[in-house]
């Protein structure tokens, strides 16, 4: 029988566990369960997310976090955070996103090669967009610029590193901003519930069984 063990990195929405979202709830064992049953494999996820992280602290987490396991495949799944005004140190917003576009594009690309050159093979994954719920909804550059305008700068470079690169996407943004209802699968604005997991975990499902076919 094939075997897969996929280390899924990411914040807190890869983390997933929250008061409402047990960890049978969470993509991560939804995509688990469900992507051996439809394939047939063995197939294991491990859980990389760490609540608030960004690229920036992500790199220097790889080693031990990830490269350690000796995955075949990595989903890195950044974005909100590092688009995000709001700094968790300080519990206060600032002025500009936690991590600049550039550092962005660099961190990840960083995280992609390293994870390439330890033999593992990278998956981007796109970041789940904010809506209306969002605790700081009124801050002012979110007032003038709109809630996901970093966001969705930050989705873009990701799918530019894909494309440049030839890395898989998994791409979460597109299918939360194509659909309507699954505003109603992050009621606080940032973090899916059991629906928004399911959502989530049905995208990983249909893309990577094209990816370990």
């Amino acid at each position: 029988m094939k075997s897969y063990k996929i280390v899924a990195m990411g914040d807190s929405i890869t983390n997933g566990i929250r008061v409402d979202v047990k960890e049978e709830d969470t993509f991560r064992h939804l995509t688990q369960e469900n992507l051996s049953r439809e394939t047939g494999y063995e197939i294991k996820i491990i859980n990389a997310g760490v609540n608030g992280d960004i690229t920036t602290t992500a790199i220097h987490r790889l080693k031990k976090d990830v490269l350690r396991h000796n995955p075949d495949y990595v989903t890195i799944m950044y974005g909100v955070n590092d688009a995000g005004y709001y700094r968790p140190v300080t519990d206060s917003m600032a002025d500009t996103p936690r991590v600049s576009a550039q550092d962005f594009k660099s961190n990840l690309e960083a995280i992609v090669k390293s994870i390439q050159n330890a033999g593992s093979k990278p998956i981007l994954v796109t970041p789940v967009p904010m809506n209306k719920a969002y605790a700081h909804r009124d801050f002012p550059a979110y007032m003038k610029n709109g809630l996901n305008y970093f966001v969705d700068s930050y989705s873009d470079i990701i799918r530019d590193i894909s494309f440049q690169n030839g890395i898989p996407l998994i791409d979460v943004h597109l299918a939360f901003t194509s659909n309507a209802i699954t505003e109603s699968y992050v009621p606080d604005g940032i973090h899916p519930n059991k629906d928004g997991h399911r959502f989530i975990a049905d995208l990983f499902v249909k893309e990577l069984m094209k990816i370990t076919k």
